[in-house]
């Protein structure tokens, strides 16, 4: 099975608004392949701002999450 096959069976299992979300972010990339061309569609600010509402938010900002996923990757098990 191609990776595209794979990709429209897992794209098939979402709910409409995130493929939406999904479509407007390969919008993006394929606007970014065309050399030279102004890119169409929504900016990748308002593809951010539809992520929002799907991603949870968790409350940390970056750095908290950094130091977290720092202090777990090298903290020593006694």
């Amino acid at each position: 099975m191609s990776t595209l096959e794979k990709t429209i069976n897992l794209l098939n299992a979402l709910p409409e608004r995130q493929i939406e979300i999904i479509y407007s972010f390969v919008q993006f990339l394929s606007a970014q392949q065309k050399a030279g061309e102004p890119a169409a569609g929504e900016s990748l600010d308002d593809i951010f701002h539809n992520i929002v509402g799907v991603l949870p938010d968790t409350g940390k900002t970056l750095g908290q999450y950094r130091e977290e996923r720092m202090r777990d990757k090298y903290e020593t098990v006694d």
